[in-house]
């Protein structure tokens, strides 16, 4: 027992500094300095970064607008319905059924004219 608090001693100098030694302690204290270092660095980082995106010039321009044609019409077969349409750039792609089969028609909009008519043919399953 020690005679100034009353608890009992161990012996050893481990009971004074806990599971780690002196040197683990300052091996830990390093550790978190460098750490904490790391994480204001990275801050610094992405708050540096962002200011320089904003500050900066589009490198990029953006394309010209190409007019489109004021009217356009697509002759479909008859009793045909459109199944989808699809954008891509200056050209509308659109799926359409009709009785005799399905179809897709590419219409550039720039010229209002059909530029492919495409049939989809289905095969039968094989057994």
């Amino acid at each position: 027992m020690d005679a100034h608090s009353g608890r009992p001693t161990t012996g050893s100098a481990a009971a004074d500094t806990g599971p780690l030694g002196p040197a683990g302690v300052r091996a830990l204290k390093i550790a978190i300095v460098v750490m904490g270092l790391m994480i204001v660095l990275g801050v610094l980082a992405v708050i540096g970064r962002i200011f320089y995106l904003a500050s900066s010039k589009r490198t990029q321009t953006p394309q010209a607008v190409q007019p489109i044609a004021p009217e356009a019409t697509l002759a479909l077969p008859e009793g045909a319905s459109v199944r989808s349409i699809s954008l891509a750039g200056n050209r509308l792609a659109v799926h359409y059924a009709a009785p005799t089969g399905e179809g897709i028609a590419v219409v550039d909009l720039q010229t209002g004219r059909t530029v492919s008519q495409v049939s989809v043919a289905s095969t039968p399953a094989r057994p």
